[in-house]
């Protein structure tokens, strides 16, 4: 199982005081100011799409009775629609993490932890919990589950772990097959784009885990689903400087990436419900 919910678990023992932490940090991610993106419509759904063919009954059960009639895939851009909703102002910094480039694992993973400022692996922890605690109000687990999965879609978006000093590549300036375009919103939606397919074409062709792959996924921490996107993510800082010209052959050679992270995301998305809803 991924690593994350056991620590959780953990510190959930010690009662009262873990909850008052909680509800201090879910406070403070609502007062942060709102900045970039997520994967667009297609890469959420068809991200969810793949987890929701990897629920256990258990978790899917309970999806069912938070959502009704929808489903995962239906809610997975909802923490985005609601962004400039009073209620959800302050979430904008969920949705990435910021650090500089050029670290190993050890140090990534050391100023991940050591962060202030309210990101996306926080939130994600935050909502995991909250979730997973059935004392809270129905409203806001409800509210919770669509946090996650949206949120452990955006942690797989590799320029959502990127540098603070271009939001996360919005301000390095491009064009692709003529058209103009930016490196967040390359990787966000125009490589999708480009492949042609829809949500659940997209999610079908990517839904084909051999197992050995799959039980390494399913078995990495949060922090190693965000060190890879900060890899992916450095290696196209180098690639592709503010004013490139892509073409087609930007295209061949990343899709397959794209197509990686999401089969990734889906299968730990996953693991995550069916571990915190078991």
């Amino acid at each position: 199982m991924f690593r994350i919910l056991p620590a959780f678990r953990r510190r959930a023992a010690h009662g009262s005081l873990a909850n008052s932490l909680t509800a201090i940090l879910l406070a403070a991610l609502l007062l942060t100011p709102q900045l970039l993106q997520a994967w667009g419509r297609e890469g959420h759904r068809a991200l969810a799409l793949i987890a929701e063919k990897h629920l256990s009954r258990k978790a899917a059960a309970q999806v069912k009775d938070l959502l009704g009639d929808k489903s995962i895939a239906d809610v997975a851009s909802w923490a985005d629609e609601v962004r400039n909703q009073p209620e959800y102002k302050g979430t904008g910094s969920w949705h990435f993490v910021n650090l500089p480039l050029g670290m190993g694992y050890a140090d990534f993973e050391r100023a991940l932890k050591a962060k202030t400022e309210v990101n996306a692996y926080q939130a994600l922890q935050a909502n995991i919990k909250l979730l997973g605690d059935k004392k809270q109000p129905r409203e806001k687990r409800i509210d919770a589950l669509k946090f996650v999965v949206h949120l452990v879609g955006d942690i797989h978006e590799p320029m959502h772990v990127s540098r603070a000093e271009d939001k996360g590549g919005n301000d390095i300036q491009l064009q692709f097959q003529g058209e103009g375009s930016n490196l967040h919103r390359m990787w966000d939606s125009g490589l999708i784009h480009a492949h042609g397919m829809s949500d659940d074409k997209l999610a079908a062709e990517n839904d084909h885990p051999d197992h050995a792959s799959r039980l390494g996924w399913e078995n990495s921490s949060v922090e190693q689903w965000l060190f890879e996107s900060y890899l992916l993510s450095t290696q196209q800082y180098a690639e592709v400087p503010s004013g490139s010209k892509l073409d087609e052959q930007y295209y061949k050679k990343h899709i397959g990436e794209v197509q990686l992270r999401l089969q990734q995301g889906g299968i730990r998305l996953a693991q995550v419900l069916n571990e915190t809803l078991k």
